[in-house]
């Protein structure tokens, strides 16, 4: 099957809508290192070329394991982790907000690429492999599709044999917070259409199903989490059945929500970013005015 323009539309449509494979198969990126890949479609169900999902991940309280699942929000539904969070900034004490300041509820994407260089798994080139990217690759994907860079790019991105290469490029950077080092890729591009000797057939259908990296949870499984791994809950009733293949569709979280939650999870960050700074005493104006703001925010959800 041959890759077209109609396909490629298709994957720009799925942009604007909100998901157990081995993760073996999703590449590793090291600071300092240059990677070049083509981005792969999926010329069955164009649909589904790029996976954008939402998870919420954290230490557990209980026994200090780290613990993450999947966010329904990232298929329509409304996540028990959201309404806790949502609940304890509109209406629960500081030390509740500060209980809850190691959930994290994160931002990612996925999609097959047809390797051709890589520096840290060299038995990767010449294969189909999986990028997990966050928001600053999406950025730069995301031009190129429907953006500023889309006039250049657009459909050639995805073009196997005479497209564009993605050359993602990690560096590590200062965060001047306890002289931590962050990774950014803000200097990853597409470069200009070149031919490739390859399969372009074989190719596309290596690619994987993007969807069965993370399987979701029932809210039940959910719930259950929080109370073990957050509010340390022990001997859970353990008998109730879960169907664990089956996610019921519900009406999609409304914009409005979706946004104050990455306002508030954000400002977790931010936070906690703050709290292994040195400490500076923040005037009381400043702390009421912020709180005035979220619950300004959160008051219509």
């Amino acid at each position: 099957m041959t890759f077209t323009s109609n396909m490629f539309n298709e994957i720009k449509d799925s942009l604007s809508k909100k998901g157990d494979s081995s993760y073996k198969d999703i590449m590793k990126f090291e600071p300092g290192k240059t990677y070049v890949v083509r981005l792969v479609p999926n010329v069955h169900e164009p649909k589904k070329t790029i996976y954008h999902y939402y998870h919420h991940s954290w230490n557990s309280l209980a026994n200090g394991q780290f613990v993450t699942a999947l966010c329904p929000s990232t298929y329509g539904e409304s996540c028990p982790i959201d309404s806790y969070v949502l609940k304890t900034y509109n209406t629960g004490t500081q030390e509740d907000k500060e209980s809850i300041r190691p959930i994290t509820r994160k931002e990612n994407w996925m999609v097959n690429a047809y390797v051709i260089t890589d520096p840290t798994n060299p038995d990767n080139e010449g294969k189909v492999k999986v990028i997990r990217y966050g928001k600053e690759l999406a950025k730069i994907i995301d031009s190129a599709i429907n953006g500023d860079d889309s006039d250049e790019f657009g459909v050639k991105i995805f073009d196997i044999l005479n497209g564009c290469s993605f050359k993602i490029k990690c560096e590590s950077r200062s965060a001047n917070i306890g002289n931590r080092m962050m990774t950014t890729y803000t200097s990853s591009k597409f470069t200009s259409p070149s031919k490739i000797d390859v399969d372009a057939e074989a190719i596309h259908e290596a690619i994987f199903d993007l969807e069965k990296f993370n399987k979701p949870k029932t809210t039940a499984e959910l719930q259950r989490m929080l109370d073990q791994h957050h509010f340390c809950v022990q001997d859970l009733d353990t008998k109730e059945e879960i169907d664990e293949d089956t996610v019921p569709a519900k009406p999609a979280l409304s914009t409005k929500k979706d946004d104050a939650l990455k306002e508030i999870f954000s400002g977790i960050k931010e936070e906690t970013a703050k709290s292994e700074a040195p400490k500076k005493e923040t005037p009381k104006a400043q702390v009421d005015d912020t709180d005035a703001k979220l619950k300004e925010l959160l008051a219509g959800l």
